[in-house]
């Protein structure tokens, strides 16, 4: 082996990297995953460095089992670069759209580092030692260092456009959170110029001292990434901290405009109940049931919405609700959710329990809930479909009068919870007082005072979702916890225009007050629309010229700019 201080101290500095990173990961230094692309990158590096210093100081040679542990991770090391930048600015979206050809070297010379492996261990059977060495070494080298070039470029660019998305908000925020990412780019573009003009003069001066010439660009790369960890962790740091707080503030305002359209269905002490409980995740589940049945004119359209919304909400296996037939005194299953429905609306072989027998006849007749965590244990237990575990069965009552009964049975015993009960009770209400409208037939009105409505403002006007040009009717309503029935006729009612109108009344405005601003005069027209929200030039122009009755080059030219 061929050792010396130069080679010798970049393999510790380098060992010293990888440690720290994997150490971090292990520790859960950073749970968000733009912590763990940080650490991921400074692994994929510190290796890169580490592999070619095994080559140079020749442990390779003396131990040829070293080189099957070999993996191309200077082709990864820029791919975790990307993550880590996309992670930290928002924009998964723009990695996933690019991710084939990011990752696509690291797969060809994994593949290739795979064939030459094989190859050397066979005596080079496939072809010779110097196509190898060539392979293994200039192409992996020089397409490296071009890609990790070109990567940087990228990401410089990503961050700009980043810059220009967020011209509503303060300026100093933007810069605070790129400023120190640009300035590292650039500082990697330099760093991989400078290896670029490196190996070029070795080519033309046909330089021979084996790899001396690249330790101090090592040195620099090594202290590049202890730099950009350090200043990359405050960040980190900082920007999880404002989320949070942005988080919670955000969750009050969640809570107070659900809470606020909840309590015309629920009680107060009921609701002081959801206020001391989990509130937000409750409050969550409640308004999307609330939300889901207010077109509902019908009452299997109520009670099937209901069983179906329990399964996909609660992440329950098993949900059956039970309607009493007073003639006969006996509780027929009406609506199911899992083995007993074949997504037909239809009971597959329903079965009826006699009031006040087995554990739903009991819940009925005792007009309270219970809670069985082993139903092996007791006799009342009634084998419907399966066999199962355990039972959770609510009456569905209207000021004492029973109606029927909201049943679930799990294949684990205890499965549950008091969180599962409560929310129970509060869905049974909540299907008791629609059925008690369908009966009275009163109709439920959307008011301007909505609380969704201003959910949906509060988003639009601080989060300025409308910039996003995939915003959908649909995502908005995943967003707030409602269906998209009730999101529709919300906006219809209330706006007086249709969701598309809606939320280009938004892009509009943004786009009057960029075309007027003195710091984007150099801006193109048809860029302002597309950072506005707009996914295209006829969209943008058809849209602006609705809301305002000019195009948008007629209105730059005759608005005063802003100061």
């Amino acid at each position: 082996m061929d050792w010396n201080i130069g080679n010798s101290a970049i393999l510790i500095l380098s060992s010293l990297l990888v440690i720290c990173a994997v150490w971090r990961l292990i520790r859960g230094h950073e749970i968000v995953a733009t912590g763990k692309y940080l650490n991921w990158l400074l692994i994929a590096s510190g290796m890169t460095i580490i592999q070619v210093i095994l080559v140079d100081a020749k442990v390779v040679s003396v131990f040829p089992v070293v080189y099957i542990f070999f993996i191309p991770w200077q082709f990864i090391a820029p791919v975790f670069f990307s993550l880590f930048i996309c992670s930290y600015l928002d924009r998964m979206w723009e990695f996933k759209k690019y991710k084939k050809f990011l990752l696509a070297p690291f797969i060809l010379f994994f593949i290739l580092y795979t064939i030459l492996k094989i190859n050397a261990f066979t005596g080079y059977a496939f072809f010779s030692k110097t196509i190898s060495l060539t392979i293994g070494a200039e192409w992996d080298e020089n397409l490296a260092v071009l890609f990790a070039f070109i990567n940087g470029i990228w990401n410089y660019r990503m961050i700009k456009s980043y810059e220009r998305n967020l011209l509503g908000a303060s300026y100093k925020t933007v810069i605070e959170k790129t400023n120190w990412l640009r300035i590292m780019y650039t500082l990697l573009v330099v760093l991989c110029s400078v290896w670029i003009l490196v190996i070029l003069y070795l080519k033309v001066t046909k330089f021979e001292r084996g790899m001396m010439a690249y330790y101090p660009l090592w040195f620099l790369f090594l202290g590049f990434y202890f730099v950009f960890l350090y200043i990359g962790d405050r960040h980190l740091k900082g920007k999880k901290e404002e989320e949070e707080k942005r988080q919670v503030a955000f969750e009050t305002i969640v809570t107070d405009f659900q809470i606020e359209g909840l309590n015309k269905i629920f009680e107060t002490k009921e609701l002081q109940n959801i206020i001391d409980g989990d509130t937000y995740d409750i409050t969550r589940v409640l308004s999307y049931f609330a939300t889901s049945l207010f077109d509902k004119r019908t009452t299997d359209d109520v009670l099937w919405d209901i069983v179906r919304n329990a399964i996909g909400k609660l992440d329950l296996e098993d949900c059956v609700i039970y309607m009493l037939d007073t003639q006969r005194n006996v509780l027929v299953q009406k609506a199911a959710y899992g083995n007993k429905d074949k997504g037909t609306r239809k009971v597959v072989s329903p079965i009826e329990v006699p009031f006040g027998e087995g554990i739903v006849g009991a819940v009925a007749k005792s007009c309270k809930w219970e809670c069985i965590s082993d139903v092996s244990q007791d006799v009342r237990y009634v084998l419907d479909d399966m066999k199962r575990q355990s039972e959770l069965a609510v009456p569905i009552h209207d000021e004492g009068t029973i109606l029927g009964v909201l049943d679930s049975e799990h294949s684990e015993k205890d499965f549950f919870k008091k969180q599962h009960i409560f929310i129970f009770q509060l869905i049974a209400k909540l299907t008791a007082t629609k059925l008690k409208q369908l009966v009275k037939k009163e109709a439920t009105t959307i008011t301007n005072d909505n609380g969704y409505y201003k959910k949906l403002c509060f988003l639009l006007e601080n989060e300025k979702i409308y910039k996003n040009p995939e915003v959908s009717l649909g995502s908005i309503a995943t967003r707030l916890d409602i269906s998209l029935t009730y999101l529709s006729q919300l906006v219809n009612k209330i706006s007086g225009v249709n969701f598309s109108d809606f939320i280009n009344e938004y892009r509009v405005k943004e786009a009057k007050r960029l075309l007027t601003h003195p710091n984007y005069t150099s801006y193109a027209i048809l860029s302002i629309g597309l950072e506005s929200g707009f996914n295209s030039k006829s969209t943008f122009y058809a849209a602006f010229k609705k809301h305002t009755g000019v195009t948008p080059s007629v209105y730059r030219a005759k608005a005063p700019f802003e100061s």
